[in-house]
């Protein structure tokens, strides 16, 4: 069901994160610029970021299925869910984030995500997917 997953993923990017860059490139825009070709600049690096997060999201939203997700940022791989959740789920409003210090590590945090189910299950639903077959779960 990783197809379904990168689905949704490239769905996210392409309807509310794209709708954002969107709005904020045209506010921002300037009389000289050419505001469609930055958008599809835009566009074509969220998709490429999407790309290589896909793996980190999937395997967060898998884990995030069971309930809160914690990651620590001193693992490889809880960093690249951290990232992934931040960029497509967190900016878009489909998930919560905070974070605290790792004891004893300077400079290092763990980041607890909540993810707004009934939100991403909607927005699921709009791109054609069935999350909870695609977590092979029941959220």
């Amino acid at each position: 069901m990783a197809d379904d997953i990168n689905k949704l993923l490239l769905y996210i990017v392409q309807h509310p994160l794209m709708q954002d860059a969107s709005r904020e490139a045209q506010i921002d825009a300037s009389a000289t610029q050419d505001v469609p070709a930055e958008i599809s600049a835009i566009e074509q690096n969220q998709v490429r970021d999407a790309g290589q997060y896909a793996d980190a999201f999937a395997e967060g939203l898998r884990r995030a299925a069971q309930g809160p997700l914690v990651v620590n940022d001193t693992d490889p791989v809880d960093n690249r869910i951290a990232d992934a959740f931040a960029r497509f789920l967190v900016t878009t409003n489909l998930a919560t984030s905070s974070s605290s210090p790792v004891e004893g590590e300077d400079a290092h945090y763990k980041y607890t995500f909540e993810v707004k189910w009934p939100e991403l299950r909607q927005l699921a639903q709009q791109a054609g997917v069935n999350l909870d077959s695609a977590l092979g779960s029941k959220q």
